[in-house]
């Protein structure tokens, strides 16, 4: 026997349809907005990790201010900043820190706003003349480290390795004359071991985090330029404790 509905019933049955199966869309959009991953830089020392379930080290507290006033929820995964740039290029990533700024980095993602100034230092086991008079010298930075700009351009020889402990072995075995590090990972690469190490200051830069271009469209990104504008802290040495900015002689080049 045939079935025959009219035009109404036919209409209704079509929106139906089409409602049901946009419901996994409008889902993913509600969850896009209620919960983000956020990308911690891995092989950070003390700087900032993410263990046990929570940030951890120097920058955790301003970090984490960051997003206790923000509406989301936050997942953390940790991961080395490089791969992580490419992911949060892609929007498999709303957020990733810690990231200083740069012309290359605001090409892809939304910076944050600055969060602190970090200071760069040029770190030596020796007196060293001004770096910006000197020629020949060796230079080691992490791979990838955005520090290499400070690097004064024409003979320097410049060598990328894998993690900042190898710096400190360089340095001692004299493969190298300075490596370039941010000023408040001085004492866990250095200090540790007791060296007296000597420091010139690089230059400065605003540190933050950044942001997937895909953060704008859902607010998430207003919340959290607005976080950071209300976190924003003015000496973050002070995070570190005394007795570990103690360690090392300032250069008096």
């Amino acid at each position: 026997m045939d079935v025959v509905f009219g035009t109404s019933e036919v209409t209704q049955r079509f929106l139906k349809i089409v409602f049901l199966g946009t419901l996994p869309f409008i889902g993913f959009s509600v969850q896009a907005k209620d919960r983000i991953s956020v990308g911690v830089g891995a092989d950070m020392l003390d700087l900032i990790s993410y263990q046990e379930g929570q940030l951890q080290g120097y920058l955790a507290p301003v970090y984490q201010c960051v997003f206790d006033k923000i509406e989301p929820e936050v997942k953390f995964v940790e991961l080395p900043l490089k791969r992580g740039f490419h992911h949060l290029g892609r929007g498999e990533l709303d957020a990733l820190l810690p990231l200083a700024r740069s012309d290359h980095r605001d090409a892809v993602a939304v910076f944050a706003g600055e969060l602190l100034t970090a200071d760069y230092v040029f770190v030596s086991l020796r007196p060293l003349p001004p770096i910006e008079l000197a020629e020949g010298l060796r230079y080691a930075i992490p791979r990838g480290f955005i520090g290499a700009q400070f690097i004064p351009n024409g003979n320097s020889v410049v060598t990328e390795v894998g993690s900042w402990s190898q710096l400190a072995s360089m340095l001692k075995y004299d493969r190298i004359d300075a490596a370039v590090i941010p000023k408040l990972m001085v004492y866990d690469v250095f200090g540790a071991e007791g060296v007296n190490v000597y420091q010139q200051l690089a230059g400065r830069l605003p540190v933050s985090l950044y942001l997937s271009e895909f953060s704008q469209s859902n607010g998430v990104a207003s919340e959290v330029l607005d976080a950071v504008e209300a976190c924003r802290i003015d000496n973050p040495v002070s995070l570190i404790t005394a007795e570990e900015t103690s360690g090392g002689q300032e250069g008096d080049n």
